[in-house]
């Protein structure tokens, strides 16, 4: 625990060190008032606005904007996705979510079944009787960990497609969204066996 300390301490006062030596060459430098760049907006985002404005105007209309927009060359700020446009995504996104968690606990449940079933076999042959016990944790083991790794690259896939579905406007938001999927899905699926163990075993 030592190192863990010392090596946490020592990161924390590379940070702070980084820090001021950046607002001090911004200083010498004299960039403290040059703001940070704008993000561009994502062309698959960019790509349903257009698709949006031909559904909404006829051809001439849609003309007119190409010209406004060779013309001005930059967007407007604000977001041209109304939660109408992004509702599909939004329900798309909580049913797969929950239908995902309901398959881990299900895949747990599954596991569950198998050890009860197979300890009740193998109890049955007095060959097996004796290490029923260590046999039937084994294998539960070792299914269970399979059925995580499978399910920990299907669930990063997954995320992935969800956050498209969602059409983020920035790749900050793209990332941000992915990482908060990402997270919930593979925590689920790597701790819902040690839930189940924590406090369900054995009542």
């Amino acid at each position: 625990m030592g190192w863990k300390a010392e090596s946490l301490e020592s990161a924390t006062m590379f940070l702070e060190n980084w820090k001021r030596l950046q607002m001090r060459l911004g200083y010498f430098w004299d960039l403290t008032g040059i703001e940070e760049e704008e993000e561009h907006s994502r062309p698959e985002y960019e790509t349903k606005v257009r698709e949006k404005m031909l559904k909404e105007s006829n051809q001439s209309a849609v003309q007119k904007l190409e010209t406004n927009t060779t013309e001005c060359g930059d967007e407007d700020d604000e977001d041209k996705l109304t939660w109408k446009d992004r509702f599909p995504g939004y329900l798309m996104n909580f049913a797969s979510i929950l239908f995902m968690i309901a398959l881990t606990f299900s895949i747990v449940f599954g596991v569950i079944v198998y050890r009860i079933t197979t300890a009740a076999a193998l109890s049955l042959n007095k060959a097996t009787r004796s290490n029923v016990r260590v046999t039937v944790t084994a294998t539960a083991v070792i299914i269970n960990l399979v059925v995580i790794l499978i399910l920990d690259e299907i669930y990063g896939a997954v995320a992935k497609w969800l956050t498209k579905i969602e059409v983020p406007k920035t790749e900050q938001t793209f990332e941000e969204r992915l990482i908060l999927k990402a997270f919930l899905l593979k925590f689920v699926n790597a701790y819902s066996p040690i839930f189940y163990v924590a406090f369900f075993k054995g009542r």
